[in-house]
C-alpha cells in the first residue's frame, strides 16, 4: 500500500469511526499527544483523553451524525504528512426534530508510527453551519 492511501485510511478510520459513534476508536487515530483543534467553536483539545472528553461534549446532544469526507490532498515527506480534506457532516439532534449540517475542511498533520499513520495535529474550519426542521419524509409510489 502506497503511504498516501495509508494516509487516507487514517483519515478515513476517524470519519467512520466518528460516524458511528466509536469515539475511542476514533480518538486513536490520533498520537498520544495529538491536537484536535476547531477554531469556529473555539476549542482546542491536546491528548487523547482531552480529545475523548471534547468530542463525547460536542456529540453530547447529537442522536446521530455521519461524516462525508472527500479524498485528501497528502503530501509524503519521511515519517511527516499532510492533508487537506472537504468534509460534510449531517445528522439529528436527540429529542428534537432539528437537523444539522456542517461544512468545512480539515488541515492535516500526521506522524508514521509502529501502528500506522496518526495524527498530530487535526484543525477543523468551518464554512458553514446549518440547522434545520425535519419533516415527515414523503414516499412516492
Amino acid at each position: 500500500m502506497s503511504e498516501e492511501v495509508a494516509v487516507q485510511q487514517t483519515l478515513n478510520a476517524y470519519s467512520v469511526n466518528a460516524s458511528l459513534g466509536d469515539l475511542e476508536a476514533m480518538v486513536a487515530t490520533f498520537m498520544p499527544d495529538g491536537v484536535w483543534d476547531l477554531p469556529g467553536i473555539n476549542a482546542r483539545f491536546e491528548g487523547r483523553e482531552a480529545i475523548l472528553e471534547g468530542a463525547s461534549a460536542i456529540t453530547g446532544a447529537i442522536e446521530y451524525m455521519v461524516q462525508l469526507n472527500s479524498p485528501a490532498v497528502i503530501k509524503v515527506d519521511g515519517d511527516r504528512a499532510t492533508a487537506q480534506s472537504v468534509i460534510r457532516e449531517c445528522g439529528k439532534y436527540a429529542g428534537r426534530q432539528t437537523s444539522l449540517e456542517v461544512l468545512g475542511l480539515y488541515t492535516d498533520e500526521l506522524v508514521r508510527t509502529p501502528e500506522g499513520w496518526r495524527f498530530a495535529k487535526r484543525t477543523f474550519t468551518v464554512r458553514g453551519m446549518h440547522d434545520f426542521e425535519n419533516a415527515p419524509p414523503s414516499l412516492h409510489g
